[in-house]
């Protein structure tokens, strides 16, 4: 069963409002919810406003990506 994830929505002193020059945004993906809804970790999710509505897009790191980290903490190690 899917979970509610409460976000505390707070005033900030000194933000400034920019009209965005972009229809998407990147969001980090919870840790809890990684791994409560089996995702791969350090998964994000791209959010594209159109025509009136949200719409997302679930991204992993690439095999790629994951082979070069691997290699930089095997030296590091």
């Amino acid at each position: 069963m899917p979970e509610i994830l409460e976000i505390e929505q707070t005033e900030a002193e000194g933000v400034q409002i920019v009209k965005p020059e972009w229809d998407s945004w990147v969001v980090e993906i919870p840790q809890e919810i990684i791994e409560a809804q089996g995702l791969a970790k350090n998964s994000l999710v791209v959010l594209t406003y159109q025509n009136g509505k949200i719409e997302s897009e679930l991204t992993s790191p690439s095999s790629k990506m994951k082979a070069i980290s691997k290699r930089l903490l095997e030296k590091i190690v």
